[in-house]
């Protein structure tokens, strides 16, 4: 009993300390960054420097190749940091909240979500406008009466043609419900239409790297220098830092991004459950 406890302790601690190292690692990232520029300049700075020609045929494979592998290794290490930060207190205690309301919204909810989101929405077009009004000094009635024919200039007539064309958001019981994006055009449509489709754009990218690294054809350096060994060092230096800033871009998405949208969210099915059950008891 007393093993089982100090394994369960020592699965823990580990937790704790990958979650701490995480979280220095992303906070010192300019510092780290800073650190190895500073230590390939240094570097660099013994050597003599030349640029080889833009259109010359080693700068473009060498480039092409760069680039190549500058993608996988950023979209990479964006989806790890992605998954790291979903591991934060944030976005956890955003989801707990998020599945906890989401939980309470019964079969017999969605008609009355419906009616809801479009009531929501059309408030938020309301805000929305008001907002763009007051900034350009504006008053609320302005856009009635450029549509009934008043004409306040041709500045301020494009301004309003502007606000006018404010879109409303679209607000369904899926946007509030699913806890990932979603592309479908309603709850009621089959993924499945969309499925194929959907896998063959994420298959591109791997399609287009793989293209570029089957066609690649190497060659042995010979007696290469202290000079070669630098210049190679150097073209490879931008690696580590796309990786480092795709897993910080990562981590930062699920950290902020995604828990202020499943607050947002929460929000929203809070405000409507309230509103559903001061319904319900007027109803009775």
């Amino acid at each position: 009993m007393n093993k089982m406890r100090q394994f369960e302790d020592s699965i823990l601690d580990t937790a704790i300390l990958t979650k701490k190292a995480a979280k220095t690692l992303i906070s010192n990232a300019g510092k780290i960054i800073a650190l190895l520029v500073t230590a390939i300049t240094i570097a660099v700075t013994f050597t003599d420097i030349s640029f080889d020609g833009i259109i010359s045929k080693n700068f473009t494979s060498s480039l092409l190749l760069l680039l190549t592998s500058s993608y996988i290794i950023y979209f990479s290490l964006e989806d790890s940091g992605e998954k790291c930060g979903m591991e934060t207190d944030e976005y956890l205690n955003a989801k707990e909240r998020y599945d906890e309301l989401r939980n309470k919204i019964s079969g017999e909810d969605i008609e009355p979500l419906r009616d809801f989101c479009y009531t929501y929405s059309e408030r938020e077009l309301k805000f929305r406008r008001s907002c763009a009004l007051l900034t350009a000094g504006l008053e609320l009635n302005a856009p009635d009466k450029f549509l009934s024919g008043t004409s306040f200039g041709k500045a301020t007539d494009r301004i309003l043609k502007k606000i006018i064309n404010i879109k409303p958001i679209v607000l369904t019981p899926k946007t509030l419900l699913c806890r990932e994006k979603q592309h479908l055009r309603s709850e009621l449509e089959n993924p499945e239409k969309r499925k194929l489709l959907s896998l063959i754009i994420k298959l591109i990218p791997s399609t287009i790297c793989m293209a570029i690294t089957v066609s690649v054809i190497l060659t042995a350096k010979n007696g290469m220098s202290a000079e070669d060994v630098i210049s190679s060092i150097l073209k490879l230096s931008s690696l580590p830092v796309i990786g480092f800033k795709g897993y910080c871009a990562g981590y930062s998405y699920s950290k902020h991004s995604l828990s202020l949208w499943l607050e947002t969210k929460s929000n929203i099915l809070e405000d409507f459950l309230k509103e559903n059950s001061q319904k319900r008891s007027l109803a009775k």
